[in-house]
C-alpha cells in the first residue's frame, strides 16, 4: 500500500489543495482512481483533464514501486486455491491501465482466472456489480463464493452481492472499520488466510470423496 499512498499523495499535492495524510489516503483504498481524483480539491474540468490526472498518478505509482511489497503467504494462498481447482477472480477498483502494470509485476498473476476492473461494470465497489460479474465469469453461485479484501468497500461489495466475505486486517483498512462490517471471516495475518484456504480445500476434497454437497467445488 505504501506505493499507492505515496503516488496518490503526489497527485493530490499537484492537482488538489493540499497533500492529505497517509491515514486519509488509506481510507480511500478501494475507490476507483477516477473517483479519487475528485477529492481533496481535485476538480477536473473534463474527461481529458481527468485522464491526465489518472496518467500522472499511475506514473507516480511507478516512481514509488520500490515501496511495493507482496505478502508471501497471501500469494501462496492464491496459488494454492488455483492449483487445487478453485475459481479465482480479482475484483478490483483499479482500471485496465493499472491492471496492465500489475500484470507485469505480480508474481502470481497466472493464478487468476479473471480480473474484474472498475471500468468493467456500471457501478464498481462498494456496489455488487463487480462481485456479480466475477461469479458469472467463474460460473459459481453466491453460496459458493467468498470475497476477501482489506477495505470496507470490498466487504460492502460482497454483502451487496449476497456472498460471504473475509476481512484481511493486515492491509489498508482500519481494523475497527473492517470489523464493523461484520465479516464472516477474519484474517489477522497472511498466514491466517493461507491456513484457512488449506482447510477449505481439505474439507472440499473430503466432502467430494463422500459425495456430499460442498460450498467449495473444484472447477472441472
Amino acid at each position: 500500500m505504501s506505493m499507492v499512498v505515496a503516488g496518490l499523495g503526489d497527485a493530490f499535492e499537484k492537482y488538489g489543495t493540499h497533500r492529505p495524510s497517509d491515514e486519509e489516503i488509506l481510507a480511500l483504498i478501494g475507490i476507483p482512481l477516477s473517483k479519487q481524483m475528485t477529492l481533496f480539491g481535485c476538480s477536473p474540468k473534463n474527461d481529458a483533464e481527468l485522464d491526465e490526472m489518472i496518467r500522472y498518478t499511475i506514473e507516480r505509482y511507478e516512481a514509488h514501486n520500490h515501496l511495493e511489497v507482496e505478502y508471501d503467504e497471501a500469494v501462496e494462498a492464491l496459488t494454492l486455491a488455483f492449483k487445487s481447482g478453485l475459481g479465482v477472480a480479482l475484483v478490483t477498483s483499479r482500471n485496465h491501465l493499472e491492471i496492465d502494470i500489475l500484470k507485469s509485476r505480480f508474481s502470481a498473476w497466472d493464478s487468476i482466472h479473471h480480473a474484474i476492473c472498475a471500468s468493467d461494470v456500471e457501478n464498481p465497489k462498494p456496489h455488487a456489480d463487480s462481485a456479480l460479474l466475477a461469479m458469472e465469469k467463474l460460473g459459481v453461485q453466491p453460496h459458493e463464493a467468498v470475497l476477501v479484501g482489506d477495505s470496507i468497500f470490498d466487504l460492502k461489495c460482497a454483502k451487496s452481492a449476497g456472498i460471504r466475505c473475509g476481512a484481511a486486517l493486515y492491509g489498508a483498512g482500519k481494523k475497527e472499520d473492517l470489523l464493523a462490517e461484520a465479516p464472516d471471516y477474519i484474517f489477522t495475518t497472511p498466514k491466517d488466510l493461507l491456513e484457512w484456504v488449506q482447510t477449505q480445500i481439505e474439507q472440499s476434497h473430503a466432502k467430494e470423496e463422500d459425495n456430499r454437497p460442498t460450498d467449495f467445488q473444484p472447477r472441472s
